[in-house]
């Protein structure tokens, strides 16, 4: 199968579905969940005298079982995501943030959504040859199959395994 997969052959999607869950898994088990927390940062404007400008990147702080209990009652009440998985994992931050270079929005936190789409493109890239040695693209189609692979996890997966697994951080 290793082979087959290097080639690029059918794709077999329950394989895939069990990497994406154990990917998911030890994203849970490595992590510490942290809430974000709305917050304004002052600081001086850099073009204009005795003016400030602000930064509205919030910040996290570690969560508590029952700010984590409250995200779950919640669940599936915000329209914009495709299943209470994404919104679970959209909510559920680490302390780690990367630099957005967007005004007044300078960091975005890390949430495990991010983390399974990272680990997730690493396994692909590791496990599929997708690009030649100069970066052209040699299997789109695949690439394509793959991240549907992940969408459709994100879809059609349960939140609850996980919530579980994510509660039991707090004993």
């Amino acid at each position: 199968m290793e082979e087959q997969k290097k080639r690029g052959d059918d794709l077999d999607k329950h394989a895939t579905t069990l990497v994406i869950s154990n990917l998911l898994m030890e994203i849970i088990e490595q992590y510490t969940p942290f809430q974000w927390m709305q917050t304004i940062e002052s600081f001086p404007h850099p073009y204009k005298v005795d003016k400030n400008s602000y930064d509205y990147s919030g910040e996290v702080k570690p969560m508590t079982k029952e700010e984590f209990q409250e995200i779950i009652s919640s669940l599936g009440k915000a329209e914009w995501y495709s299943s209470k998985l994404e919104e679970l994992l959209s909510s559920v931050y680490i302390n780690q943030w990367t630099a957005t270079y967007i005004s007044n929005h300078g960091k975005h936190w890390v949430n495990f959504m991010d983390l399974l789409q990272d680990k997730f493109n690493e396994w692909k890239y590791e496990h599929f040859q997708l690009y030649d040695e100069d970066g052209n693209e040699i299997n789109e189609s695949l690439e394509e199959e793959l991240d549907q692979s992940l969408y459709e996890f994100i879809e059609n997966t349960s939140h609850e395994i996980y919530a579980k697994k994510i509660l039991k951080k707090w004993g």
